[in-house]
Parts: C-alpha cells; structure tokens; sequence
C-alpha cells in the first residue's frame, strides 16, 4: 500500500466522523491524530514488501532480548520514527565544530523588530535573548534575561533583570537596553503591535524596569516571549550602524557571515550567561525547494532538513541514518483575502471562495494527510478558540454568491504565493477549485524576501497563500497582530470598527469568561464576514542525520536549536 493511500484513507475516515473533519482538534484529538500518523509509519514499515536483508522494510534496533521494536515511538505528543546514535561523554569528548541547518525558508533580514519570517525568528533565538520565556511541554513561563516579573497594578509591571549578562560586543546588559528595546519597536514593523500597550518604560534601577501600560494588557508577558520582542543594545545603535548594531545581541551564537541567498554563518558566544555551546559554528543553509534539502539531507551536505516533500516522508523513515521527527505545529495555512481589491471588497464573493474550498481534496493532494483541516480563527489548543459556524464545501452554493454579487460567469483574479514548495502546491489546488466556480485564477510565485514585502504588511495583492503562527497562547498578540486596524501584519487590510472595538475590549477585561466571549465573537464575526479563509493546520517534520543530538521541541513557534551538537568519531 502507498503511503498516500494510506494517509488519505486514515485522514478521510477521521474527517467523516464529525462534520467539517476534525474541527474540534483539541489537545485529546492531537493526540489522536499523531497516534494515527505513527499508525501510517508502522503500516508504511511493514508494507514495503522488502525485508531488512536488502536495507528496505523496517528498521529495527536491539532491546537486549531476542524480540525486536519497531523504531517508531510516541513522545509527548511527537513521533520520532528512527533513533539517534546513542554516545558517551566526558571531559575528552571532542565535538564537531559545524552543524549545518536548512530550514524551510530563507533568511532575509537581521533587523530583529521588522521581520516578520519565521526562519528568521529561529535565527534570532540563537542570537539574542528575551525577557521571558514560554516552555511549551511545561506551559509555563520561564526566566530569560528577566530573573522575575510581578504585577504592581493593572498597569504596571516590574521586571528585576538578569546582573552578568554580556553583549556580543563585551557591554554589559541593563534597563537601558530595555528601554531602548520597546521605544524602538514600538515604531517599527513586526514588533509595534507586541509592544503597543507599553506607554513608558520606567528605570527604577540598572537592573530593574517598571513597564507602564496606557491600558491594562492581559497577555504583556506572552508578548515578552515572542521573537520580535528580543533584548538588542542601545550601545551598539548608539555607536555603530543601522545594520552592524543589529547584529548585537546576548544569545549563545554571533553573527559571523551572511552571504544572502546562500548561506548564514552564527558561531559560539563564549561569554554566553547560560553557557557556551558544545557546538562551535552553527550554519544556516538557504535551498528553498524541498526535493534539494532532502538530496542534501541524504548525501550529507547538511545535517539536518526542516520540512522535507511530505510525499517523500518515507524515505526519510527507513533511511537507517536519519532521524524523523514530527511535531504538531502551531501554524495555519490560509488564504489571506485583500479587501481594499475588487472583487473582494464584497462579502458575497469572499464568502463564495469560502464555499469553493474543499479542505480534504487539499490535504490529501498537497500534504499526503500530514495536516489537519482547519475551519476557525486560532489554533484548536488555544483556551479561546471556537467551533466557529464556518461555510462548507459548496461549490453550487459559490456560484450561487457569484451570481447574487454581480458575476455570474465568474471572474479573473491573481493568486500570489512565496516559491515555497507547499505555498505553490496550495496554489495550484486553488486554482483548481476555484475555476469551478467560475474564478479563473492567475499564479504568481515569487522569491520569499519580495512576498513579505508585498504580502506581510498588507499590499495591493487579491489573494494570497499565507501562513499564520497560530498563537496558541495569547490571544491579543495573535488577533490583534493579524485583525486590528494597527496590525503589524494586518495581510488582509481589515479596517473594521467593530473588530477592533472587540479586541480593545477584550485585552482589558479581568473577567476570564466575558473575556472568553469577547473572542469567540470576533472569531465568528471574522468568519462570517470571510475576513479569513482557513485551510489547514500545518505539521512540522524535521530530519535529521542520526549523529546529531540535543534536539529539543520548539519554544512556543520556533525551532530551539542552541542546544545542537554531534559528537566527533
């Protein structure tokens, strides 16, 4: 049996049980739905036809008896199919100096508070340090360059800071940089909304901060975890360039060399507050097509691949020298829909598209299953998410909308995609699906610097296969990132009186439930006015050679690499 064929067949079953799939995809389904995966592998192991006598069929290891274990495991709501080296350390132990990464997207900037990537928030996690941290396995926050945090009032937070810690450039990190830190993003792109609430930074002392907020903000800690909110220094854009002072942080890697396009080079901060590193130099490779970093993958020139073909997920399974890891994700493919372009600044012909999507034909064609349909707003974990009333496949209900909205015989439109693999697999299912009904469907797929140009903060695009981080905590920073008229990455340029008002409200109120029913209005508003049109709730697969160790579940969103090191043989 292929392995499409038995995804497809999992996924179908799954979905058909409850209306509109998995909607309800809470922490139990994910489990479920991971354990289904791990099923497929076993299933994929034991349907090759080959055994292990010519290096085909199911890979195997030792437990001391005379059985033996297939290698797939469940671990905390992750699939590891293979199993790393297991090695000896001690004080002889010499590691190798390069790990080579190639994640899924390029690196394009190291301005740390105006780029919104997602590879480049990886990056920026290894160059700098947040206030606080999100442990994700734990859900809980943890200290980060702030030892402690408490609320004074509803508007005022202390902070006591972390004494010790040094800048790349040997300063010594304070409140100054705090300070400097939020006035500076407070004007800047992907950063503005995560500090938006923060009227005044108040120095109390060198080593302690008092944030004064102009409301209350019930979500201001999660927003000191997020990527774009890392501490740079006031010293460096005080005495070097916009572009070298950027490069300035307090993490456990420097900046060494970026050759865009190609290739960046981060090597170890020996002075690191938390330690130095086993690892000496960590690379960031750029191939943007997934058949290559899979190539590169297998033949060594790199050590480990972030999101390989999903419809190549197998050979990395039985391949006895890699490792696979799969992990739910927080991040929701969906299509962001332009409201200031026409057609789509009428409602009829946004919710026509919703009607025209069939959600199970694209996870089986683009994703071989390894997705989740999604029909709401934010990410299933969240405690705030909602079984939104969301339009289903109805393509004869979509031509009906057409019709009523003035285009019965359909029209022409532009769909933009980045040059990602999935972003232009998505693309061309759209495409399918909307011609019929009608919309004949144009594509533009473009380098991944100029669709964040043109997409991330709102441009003059109609349609737009986008990704959304999901935010499965902090409602405020998800929502009013993505849906407030201030939005720093309002793609879909909503300028909604009524959204906003709802967000506004939601962030100050104390109480939980009113709280609660604040969002669940929003979402549904959002989705009933086809504001935003969601797909699929993506999954992370990372492979790895079986050498490499110390790999740990992401942070919140992002990929933690810091702790990546393989032992030398």
């Amino acid at each position: 049996m292929k392995l499409a064929q038995v995804l497809q067949f999992i996924l179908l079953k799954a979905t058909k049980n409850k209306k509109r799939g998995v909607k309800m995809y809470k922490k139990k389904s994910i489990l479920i739905f991971i354990l289904c995966i791990s099923l497929v592998f076993t299933l994929l192991t034991g349907c090759t036809g080959q055994d292990e006598q010519d290096n085909g069929g199911k890979e195997t290891i030792s437990d001391g008896t005379d059985s033996e274990k297939p290698v797939t495991e469940f671990k905390e709501g992750v699939i590891v199919t293979g199993k790393a080296l297991e090695v000896t350390e001690d004080a002889n132990t010499v590691y190798q100096e390069t790990i080579t990464i190639a994640p899924s997207l390029v690196f394009t900037s190291m301005d740390v508070q105006n780029e919104p990537g997602g590879t480049a928030k990886g990056v920026f996690m290894l160059v700098f340090n947040t206030l606080v941290e999100y442990d994700t396995m734990k859900d809980e926050y943890i200290p980060g360059l702030a030892e402690s945090w408490q609320q004074i009032s509803d508007t005022v937070w202390e902070l006591k800071l972390r004494e010790g810690v040094k800048f790349h450039d040997g300063s010594e990190f304070t409140a100054k940089d705090v300070k400097f830190t939020i006035e500076r993003g407070k004007e800047m792109g992907a950063s503005k909304s995560r500090f938006a609430s923060i009227s005044e930074v108040e120095i109390v002392d060198e080593h302690t901060v008092n944030l004064i907020l102009n409301s209350p903000d019930n979500d201001i800690i999660y927003k000191l975890c997020e990527p774009n909110t890392v501490i740079i220094s006031a010293n460096a854009f005080e005495t070097l360039d916009e572009n070298e002072a950027n490069q300035v942080g307090t993490g456990p890697y420097m900046y060494n060399e970026w050759v865009q396009g190609d290739y960046l080079s981060l090597v170890r901060f020996d002075d690191y507050w938390d330690g130095a590193t086993k690892t000496k130099e960590i690379v960031i490779r750029a191939i943007p097509e997934a058949s290559s970093r899979l190539i590169a993958l297998q033949t060594g020139e790199i050590d480990m691949c972030v999101d390989p073909p999903v419809i190549d997920l197998h050979y990395v399974a039985s391949d006895k020298n890699l490792v696979l890891w799969q992990i739910p994700s927080s991040n929701i493919r969906h299509i962001s829909v332009n409201m200031e372009v026409e057609p789509f600044d009428n409602k009829l012909v946004r919710q026509a598209v919703m009607h025209a999507m069939d959600r199970e034909a694209l996870l089986a064609l683009v994703y071989e299953g390894n997705a989740t349909p999604h029909y709401g707003v934010m990410h299933p974990i969240s405690e705030f998410y909602i079984e939104a009333d969301t339009p289903e496949y109805n393509p004869e209900k979509a031509k009906s909308l057409l019709a009523e909205a003035g285009y019965p015989n359909g029209f022409k439109t532009t769909i933009y995609s980045s040059a990602g693999t999935v972003q232009k697999a998505v693309a061309n299912v759209m495409q399918a699906q909307l011609a019929e009904v009608g919309i004949e469907v144009e594509i533009q797929s473009l380098e991944t610097a100029t669709f964040n140009a043109g997409v991330a903060h709102g441009g003059t695009f109609p349609l737009a296969v986008d990704g959304w981080g999901g935010h499965t905590i902090g409602p405020d920073n998800a929502l009013r990132t993505y849906f407030h008229s201030n939005g720093s990455s309002n793609r879909s340029n909503i300028h909604d009186e009524y959204v906003d008002k709802l967000i506004d409200e939601a962030i100050a109120e104390k109480d939980y439930e009113k709280r609660k029913s604040l969002y669940a209005e929003l979402q549904q508003y959002l989705i009933d006015n086809s504001n935003w049109i969601p797909l699929a709730i993506e999954q992370i697969n990372v492979g790895m050679n079986v050498n490499v160790q110390g790999f740990e579940l992401p942070h919140g969103l992002f990929h933690h690499w810091r702790n990546l090191y393989i032992v030398e043989e």
